[in-house]
């Protein structure tokens, strides 16, 4: 057993510079399966934006040192651009591969589906709610900001798997630990993160930001996400549920000026969407079958 406590070993573990963020399987074989057929930003970009780590590496890709002095991407059609279809068709399969579970994996394949399904939820209830709220120039910046507020739990699952797959510490990690570690520290590693990958500024406001009791009023798209998040407790889409939310009650739902009536649609359009089982939540892109407009 070695000598080394959690803590050490868990920041031993978190190098944002060579760690590979895991991308949820099926996303990552239905990418590989029309990587040959797609032609168009637009056809990339509806795949990438279905998984928070294909958004990152296609961001840490488009904001590399290479092109310091350049503005920062904070668009995925921006990235795309910058890096052109091939380089970036060519980064998002590259992150497929390396985001693949190793043989043995536990922990991976335990975790992920669940944090992979509660980072879509948030990202299209971030968007319909700047849809329904009349925000629709907001929505694409919401919906990224949900699909990534919870990227530290990414980064701590891969390296909570990579702790307990080796033979050095000797300590089994009950479930009860890693949610502790996973509640306690994403804050903390999503903004390492955020940093180190040099991803779009608004990510580092909604990741700082999306469990403060307090409200910035001056930030909408924090929220939408904060609210979006608390919808998604309440229907329990994640590894936490919270059946006494009332979200007309909350700060977000009373400064963003959205009605009980919507917040009850809302609710409604998250367990449509998402107990009815995977294949509804990848049927053509995560927002398919929601209206482009709404009104307030």
């Amino acid at each position: 057993m070695s000598n080394r406590s959690l803590a050490e070993a868990l920041a031993e573990a978190v190098d944002t510079e060579s760690i590979r963020l895991p991308v949820y399987p099926a996303v990552a074989r239905r990418l590989e399966a029309q990587a040959e057929t797609i032609e168009t930003p637009a056809e990339l970009k509806t795949l990438v934006e279905m998984d928070p780590a294909l958004v990152c590496t296609l961001f840490r890709a488009a904001n590399a040192s290479f092109f310091k002095g350049l503005t920062p991407t904070s668009s995925l059609e921006e990235a795309i651009t910058r890096l052109g279809m091939e380089q970036s068709l060519q980064v998002v399969r590259q992150a497929c591969r390396d985001g693949a579970y190793a043989p043995g994996s536990k922990l991976l394949p335990r975790y992920i589906p669940v944090l992979w399904q509660h980072a879509i939820s948030c990202a299209l209830g971030s968007w319909w709610l700047a849809n329904r709220c009349g925000y629709q120039g907001l929505a694409e910046q919401a919906y990224l900001a949900g699909l990534l507020h919870d990227a530290g739990k990414l980064l701590l699952i891969t390296c909570l798997e990579k702790i307990s797959s080796g033979d050095s510490f000797g300590i089994p990690l009950s479930d009860r630990i890693i949610h502790e570690i996973l509640h306690t520290m994403h804050i903390e590693q999503g903004l390492n993160l955020v940093e180190t990958w040099q991803l779009p500024e608004f990510f580092q406001r909604v990741i700082d930001s999306h469990h403060t009791p307090e409200l910035d009023n001056q930030d909408i798209t924090v929220a939408l996400v904060k609210l979006a998040n608390r919808g998604c407790r309440k229907i329990g889409l994640g590894l936490e549920q919270d059946r006494s939310l009332v979200l007309p009650t909350t700060a977000e739902a009373q400064f963003l000026g959205i009605s009980e009536i919507a917040l009850a649609e809302y609710e409604i359009m998250l367990e449509d969407r998402f107990f009815d089982g995977e294949q509804v939540m990848l049927e053509a892109g995560p927002k398919h079958g929601i209206p482009q407009t709404w009104s307030r």
